[in-house]
């Protein structure tokens, strides 16, 4: 019999490897206490992640007997391949972490619950199955510890990253589609799970809101342990990005009257 979603085998992977990241990432913030000591832990960490989505993608490749198919086609195939480059040469917080950060706690753990091609095989060891199952794991449990070890902080200051790396993936897909010929990329003539509303635009959508709460929660929780009052702060922060763009209107409307001059 195969290997059922909820099943034993499904919970026991998920127990293992719970104990192993938890353990992996405990140890890179005890243990990893310099700047230099912290980034070779992430870079190994994301070398370890490029292993496994090289693997899974080759596997893919090689079963449909399509080369292009190594290029990955997925939300998470993408978040992995891009996380593991990331961590491999981006600095300590570069913008690109407050993108692909997020993207994969959300892709590793949501897969990591829902692996729907786990019954793929009778083994859970069946390589295009366990290579799917570990890039998502080691995507997710490297996430936590980029968070937890202070390498990305998060902050409300470049909730931009998000909206910005998303719109370039859908980019991505649609080269995928449109000149090379894929059927589907990135979900989009499809939804995420047969016969739900998970479409894109709607997981898009929720995900964006999800991640703006989450930055005014922790902004909120920082406020508050420093004793500051948030309402005041908020809107000190809302009244310089007002200003900020009073400004921009004002420097491109000289610009516009200048260009007009100069042609009289």
């Amino acid at each position: 019999m195969n290997p059922q979603l909820f099943g034993w085998e499904h919970f026991t992977y998920l127990a293992v490897v719970i104990v192993i990241g938890v353990a992996a990432t405990v140890l890179i913030k005890k243990f990893c206490k310099s700047d230099k000591a912290l980034s070779i832990a992430i870079r190994v960490y994301s070398l370890v992640l490029l292993f496994w989505i090289v693997m899974n993608r080759a596997l893919i490749a090689v079963n449909t007997k399509n080369p292009l198919r190594f290029l990955p086609d997925s939300f998470c195939g993408t978040m992995s391949m891009c996380l593991s480059l990331v961590g491999l040469f981006a600095k300590k917080d570069s913008k690109l972490f407050h993108w692909i950060v997020y993207c994969g706690l959300l892709g590793g753990l949501l897969t990591m619950i829902y692996p729907d091609f786990l019954p793929q095989n009778p083994s859970l060891f069946y390589l295009p199955t366990i290579s799917g199952l570990m890039h998502h794991t080691v995507a997710f449990f490297l996430c936590v510890t980029i968070i937890a070890t202070g390498y990305m902080k998060i902050s409300i200051k470049r909730w931009a990253c998000l909206p910005i790396g998303l719109a370039f993936e859908m980019v991505w897909g649609i080269f995928l589609i449109t000149a090379l010929g894929f059927s589907d990329a990135l979900v989009i003539y499809s939804p995420l799970i047969e016969g739900t509303p998970f479409t894109w635009y709607f997981t898009g959508f929720l995900f964006l809101i999800l991640h703006l709460g989450t930055l005014l929660t922790v902004e909120f929780v920082r406020l508050k342990k420093r004793g500051g009052k948030v309402m005041p702060i908020l809107k000190a922060q809302f009244a310089k990005l007002k200003n900020y763009y009073k400004t921009e209107q004002t420097e491109e409307t000289t610009v516009e009257k200048q260009e007009t001059a100069d042609k009289e």
